[in-house]
């Protein structure tokens, strides 16, 4: 994972041609020259001492949460599995006898005995999906195939006609949109009618900014965005006291947790010393980790400071204290989160894609701490019925950025799933205090927050997304961070179209009046998260009263582009909600209709595809939600508990609810 800036993991680790062993040897000498961050830099024989010994804690889930779920099979445990399995697949009686070491044997001989085998395609496992070549024949709807719907209240988002009570869908697109009574006459025979009684229909919401992570096998602790840190002692203890040593203990912390001083790994140790444990920052930009975990994610304890992170250390000698920020977590986090098997992960995102059509969701952004190629993978066994673009969210080692990886991911089976887009973190949040103000915070004027890399980076990180043509993300959230990335904008000789270029500015909280008159001119689009806005006593005592902050109307106000991600609980309507109530501010509340707005055509604008989605009109995709509420007139209490009753995605009915 700490491969020098410029190099590709995957040159240095490169499937084998002729034989298994010299391409093993020469994934060893090439992971020999990383540092270890994970099971994919080891050595051959810790390689394999570390995933047998991952192997002994074999046990049925029983619904209770102190037990850990099903084990995933150990060699689907690395980010950059594929290599290791390439070479067990092709290494035969002949390769092995060719010299190959002990240890590999071993392993070869290992994955022989297993009779799915390490890399088995989705068919030959149990409750795994229909296999990604049926589900993209499955995802292709007949350009003779008609669905008419009529009798309802259609927002369609198109300024020429806003809105209509009637859509023609042909194929995987709206032919038409107007009165019931006139599409009738152009419905051909055999189309499908759906009567919707008055129902509100909008387009399928899209959510911008997201990231969903499946779970790898260990015990979840049922600690909230409530829990104390004595809490979270307790939840600990018990886990530990229920699971096997060596089980993996993890949660995600609350602020209180995050921010405690005394999370520390000397706690941790104190509490499990026999189990590695991972406490994830609410807004995973500190995490906590004891030596357990340490050991398995291969941090050692003279590990430099990556560019863009750092490690807490003890004085005077430098001990990790096990509290990592920033992109010192990127890789472990990274490795932690590819230790879900392929299976594993599939079930995770079908859970997840049953819940996104349950809510009228049919398109997501995700920023997976899952290695892309690995979340591909995933993505191919679940055979989604909805649209998943995965977004490149690399990590850093202490040479720099790590710009190629997951470059060559190549193609998706599904045709909903697209790969496209490179994130950067430029600073932490409000939540820890690590967004860069430029100031000192309201309650603790001694803090500032900090900015992860130099103007001079940012501008590497926006020549590089001109010449690749990816859209580049870029989370900044406190003043200084937006000024440092609005003069890097402005920077570039001769000017450069910003939009046009698909950049975005993730959050923006800290923006003022004179920024967003700057962004707007430069074309800056922005996705914000308004399910943060419910955080509102903590917004006001970190930004202090009588500052802008968590800007959202103001941003409208200014003319800009603005999108919506959940960035949080992924239901819509609960952004919809804080959208247009805006707890924290109520001042930068917008109306529902922008709200709604922003949530399909901008977040369509910020993937590049406003000709395609976020509007029910001719020419457009078919991707939209029949709501079980008027998400325009509903008490706004009522919002959070609206429904799809029938979901469509391109041009399919993928959902439909079970009581109409």
């Amino acid at each position: 994972m700490h491969s020098p800036a410029g190099i590709r993991f995957s040159d240095l680790i490169a499937p084998p041609r002729a034989s298994a062993a010299p391409a093993i040897d020469r994934a060893a000498d090439g992971a020999k020259r990383l540092s270890p961050a994970c099971l994919c830099t080891a050595s051959r024989e810790n390689f394999l001492s570390r995933v047998v010994e991952s192997d002994r804690h074999r046990i049925a889930p029983d619904g209770d949460w102190r037990r850990p779920r099903r084990l995933t099979r150990p060699l689907d445990w690395t980010c950059a599995a594929d290599a290791w399995h390439a070479m067990s697949k092709q290494a035969d009686d002949a390769a092995l006898s060719d010299g190959a070491p002990a240890a590999v044997v071993s392993l070869v001989r290992w994955l022989q005995q297993d009779g799915e085998g390490i890399a088995a395609p989705a068919d030959a496992s149990p409750g795994v999906p229909p296999s990604p070549s049926r589900h993209a024949a499955a995802c292709e709807s007949s350009e003779d195939d008609e669905i008419l719907l009529r009798g309802g209240r259609i927002f369609t988002n198109d300024p020429d006609q806003p809105w209509c009570d009637a859509l023609l869908v042909r194929g995987r697109r709206i032919v038409a949109a107007g009165t019931g009574e006139a599409l009738a006459m152009q419905v051909r025979p055999g189309a499908r009618v759906v009567e919707l009684a008055g129902r509100t229909v909008i387009p399928g919401f899209n959510d911008a900014h997201m990231h969903h992570t499946p779970d790898p096998t260990g015990v979840r602790l049922p600690i909230d965005h409530s829990s104390s840190w004595d809490e979270a002692h307790a939840r600990i203890a018990e886990a530990c006291a229920a699971a096997p040593p060596g089980t993996w203990i993890f949660g995600t912390m609350s602020e209180a947790v995050t921010n405690a001083r005394d999370a520390t790994r000397t706690v941790l140790d104190r509490i499990a010393p026999k189990h590695p444990v991972i406490l994830l920052g609410i807004t995973n930009h500190t995490n906590v980790v004891n030596t357990e975990a340490m050991r398995r994610l291969g941090i050692d304890d003279r590990a430099p400071d990556p560019v863009g992170g750092w490690f807490e250390r003890v004085p005077p000698y430098g001990r990790l204290n096990g509290r990592i920020h920033e992109y010192a977590q990127w890789a472990p986090q990274r490795c932690f989160a590819s230790m879900a098997s392929v299976e594993e992960g599939a079930a995770s995102l079908r859970t997840l894609g049953a819940e996104c059509l349950r809510l009228g969701i049919t398109t997501l952004q995700n920023m997976s701490w899952t290695p892309v190629r690995r979340y591909v993978q995933m993505l191919d066994a679940a055979a989604l019925p909805i649209r998943v673009r995965v977004i490149r969210f690399p990590p850093s080692g202490p040479a720099g950025r790590l710009v190629h990886e997951d470059i060559d991911v190549g193609a998706p089976a599904s045709p909903l799933v697209t790969v496209e887009g490179t994130k950067w973190i430029l600073d932490g949040t409000w939540v820890e205090r690590g967004a860069a103000l430029g100031r000192g915070y309201a309650d603790a004027p001694w803090q500032t927050g900090r900015e992860n890399f130099s103007r001079a980076e940012i501008m590497q990180m926006l020549a590089e997304s001109l010449r690749s043509g990816e859209h580049l993300l870029l989370h900044a959230i406190g003043t200084a961070t937006i000024e440092s990335v609005l003069c890097c904008l402005e920077a570039f000789e001769p000017p450069v179209d910003w939009k046009q270029s698909g950049f975005r500015l993730e959050h923006g909280d800290g923006f003022t009046d004179v920024q967003m008159a700057r962004a707007r001119r430069l074309g800056v689009l922005v996705v914000q998260n308004p399910s943060h806005f419910v955080l509102a006593g903590q917004y006001a005592s970190r930004f202090g009263t009588g500052t802008r902050y968590a800007s959202f109307g103001s941003l409208f106000a200014n003319g800009m582009d603005v999108a919506i991600g959940s960035d949080g609980p992924l239901n819509p309507f609960l952004g919809i909600w804080a959208a247009t109530t805006h707890p924290a501010n109520p001042e930068e509340a917008v109306d529902r209709e922008t709200a709604v707005a922003a949530y399909t055509w901008g977040s369509a604008v910020a993937e590049g595809l406003q000709a395609e989605k976020g509007r029910l009109a001719p020419g457009y995709l078919a991707d939209l939600a029949v709501l079980s509420a008027d998400i325009f007139s509903v008490p706004a209490e009522r919002l959070p508990g609206i429904e799809s009753q029938l979901t469509m995605v391109d041009g399919r009915i993928a959902y439909e609810s079970p009581v109409r």
